[in-house]
């Protein structure tokens, strides 16, 4: 067990990403086991701003706080409110690679000291970023060094003289600190997790199957695809990262299989993602906040579909997939495509029982449309003045217009003359309910080639919500997870993700979750319990099965459409059971394995230092 843990993520106490979960949420189960001798060391900037809780540094950090800030980093010191008050040191380096220095490359230079950066990575380990002149590789590059500098000094302090320091560092964006680790000889164990690689995503983001690729026994990728997409620094400085660290882990069995084709490594433990439970609601917890969101999620649907015809709105099967507006990536296509082949089967049936399916993909919008806005608000009125009417009280209805026949006298006149402000936007609804700023959308043109029309004889809506979900938004003005809370099933059929977080956010929100065996979780999950007929189902999507896949979520999906209700809340009961083999208090082991071994490899003999052959096409820098 090593005396000191330090974790190096531009996320800690940042949230810009999805590793900022994956920190916060473990850190209880760290600050526990190391207390003070547990830090992160993260990237400063404004999205910083109510996440630390600063303190006076103490004395001896102090002196190393003013030697970097005399280099042209500040450093910040405190407690990160919501990573359970552990401590962090947050650098900025908003101006250290700009300043000029000297320094010999072939001949007497003076440049950017970014550009001096760039070329000792070059020089001590053959990373070619001569033209790689991105912002976001120049600023992790010099903070990466800033961290790398500030590691070397504090384990000159008397305090960790002769201590066994772990440093695990998060994703190619900390790669330059861990090179400048080992390019100093800091007397720290180094410990180097990739949560996706930089080119698996790149080339995924293409339609590349990654995965099917990475299967073949021995491959190994093409160096010349990253030069292809530009991305040959951020690969190459990851890869050197990867091959340098004393230890090597990754998220999941998926990215282990795409690190050894990709980066040319196996790694040595599998850090499984994890959430903290401890701190997660209670099943009437999550019950009781379901009810009140179901009702607001069902009411702002009859607004959306009331204007254009009669339809029924009980028992409704509310389905849902979100993440960001990676088409191909996170599965809209498949999702969109089941859809469609699941309405027209049901439209066969003649069935009253309506599925509302919302996608969930932040674009660019002007705002809601007025006349959502506009109906949404009508219905919200009507309903108010409704519920005051004693004769109304517990009694059921399918719509509006089952409601409006249990009214007599004046005041049904007069809901009646407020149902005819009710406005309409062509024949139908449209399937996005903001306007976008942009023409021919892939996720609304997708529906429509489906047969997702929104036509009145339609089993299957969909609504289309492109932008984040938050209390402000304009129209269900509420939270992703509380919206989620008042559904029944969350679909994630992602082809490339390194673990995803999105199936067991649902489940904890008693959806049944729809994940693939191409996803971290989906693997993970499917290599635990057998998931057919259960409350969190993986679609096979590995292989040759990726054709079916469509029919297979058609299938899924057309299977709990026939469920009572009594059956479908068994099955969301079970997805939040399920969901929990994702317990930190478990898998954080897997960390503690990590440290201890990267220790043990610190003190064992040095084995020849790893090679660090010039890539294909590189040229030094001039």
């Amino acid at each position: 067990m090593p005396d000191y843990v330090f974790e190096v993520s531009s996320e800690a106490a940042r949230k810009v990403g999805g590793i900022y979960t994956v920190l916060m949420s473990k850190t209880k189960y760290l600050v526990d086991k190391y207390k003070d001798n547990y830090m992160l060391i993260g990237f400063w900037d404004e999205r910083c701003e109510g996440e630390i809780k600063d303190e006076v540094p103490p004395a001896d950090l102090i002196p190393v706080f003013t030697e970097m800030e005399k280099l042209g980093v500040k450093c910040r010191y405190g407690r990160w409110v919501y990573g359970s008050n552990a401590l962090v040191i947050l650098l900025q380096t908003k101006y250290f690679g700009e300043a000029m220095v000297d320094y010999v490359n072939g001949t007497q230079k003076k440049d950017k000291q970014v550009n001096y950066f760039k070329f000792l990575l070059w020089k001590n380990f053959n990373i070619d970023s001569l033209m790689e002149q991105s912002w976001d590789f120049q600023e992790n590059v010099c903070w990466g060094f800033a961290v790398g500098m500030l590691l070397e000094k504090m384990m000159k302090l008397e305090r960790f003289k002769g201590k066994d320091a772990v440093c695990q560092f998060h994703e190619w964006i900390s790669g330059a600190a861990l090179l400048y680790c080992k390019m100093q000889n800091v007397p720290v164990a180094t410990v180097f997790t990739t949560h996706a690689t930089v080119l698996g995503r790149t080339l995924a983001s293409f339609g590349k199957d990654v995965l099917q690729d990475a299967s073949v026994p021995g491959a190994r990728i093409n160096v010349s695809d990253a030069y292809r997409f530009k991305v040959e620094g951020k690969h190459q400085l990851e890869a050197r990262a990867a091959a340098n660290a004393d230890v090597f882990t990754t998220v999941s069995a998926t990215v282990g299989d795409e690190v050894q084709y990709i980066l040319g490594r196996k790694p040595d433990v599998i850090t499984l993602n994890g959430m903290d439970f401890s701190t997660a609601e209670t099943k009437k917890q999550v019950l009781d906040l379901s009810a009140y969101s179901r009702a607001e999620i069902i009411q702002f649907t009859e607004s959306y579909f009331t204007p254009y015809y009669v339809q029924s709105y009980k028992d409704p099967i509310i389905v849902f997939i979100s993440g960001r507006y990676e088409y191909t990536n996170k599965g809209f296509d498949i999702f969109i495509e089941a859809l469609g082949k699941l309405n027209k089967r049901l439209k066969k049936r003649k069935t009253e029982r309506r599925i509302f399916a919302y996608i969930f993909a932040p674009s660019a919008v002007r705002g809601p449309r007025i006349q959502v806005i506009r109906n949404y608000l009508l219905l919200d009125k009507i309903s108010e003045i409704m519920e005051q009417i004693p004769d109304m009280k517990g009694k059921e209805h399918a719509n509006l217009q089952e409601a409006l026949a249990l009214l007599t006298g004046d005041v049904k006149y007069d809901v009646q003359n407020m149902a005819k402000g009710f406005v309409k936007e062509g024949d139908k609804p449209q399937i996005n309910c903001y306007d976008l700023n942009y023409a021919n959308d892939k996720i609304v043109g997708s529906c429509y080639e489906a047969g997702l029309m929104n036509a009145e004889d339609d089993v299957v809506k969909v609504i289309f919500y492109p932008t984040y979900l938050k209390p402000s938004d304009g129209l269900l003005d509420m939270n992703y997870y509380d919206a989620i809370s008042g559904m029944d099933i969350g679909i994630f059929p992602s082809r490339y993700e390194p673990f995803g977080y999105t199936p067991v956010e649902a489940g904890l929100k008693m959806n049944i979750a729809i994940t693939s065996d191409t996803t971290g979780f989906g693997r993970y999950i499917a290599s635990r319990v057998d998931t057919t007929g259960r409350g969190v189902r993986v679609l096979k999507m590995f292989g040759e099965h990726k054709d079916n896949v469509t029919d297979e979520l058609a299938n899924e999906l057309q299977q709990i459409y026939s469920l009572s209700t009594d059956e479908i809340t068994k099955l969301k009961e079970d997805s939040f059971r399920l969901v929990r083999l994702c317990d930190w208090k478990e898998l954080i082991n897997n960390y503690y394995k990590a440290y201890d071994l990267a220790v043990a490899k610190r003190k064992s003999p040095p084995a020849p230092a790893a090679p660090n052959p010039a890539p294909a096409s590189a040229a030094p820098q001039k």
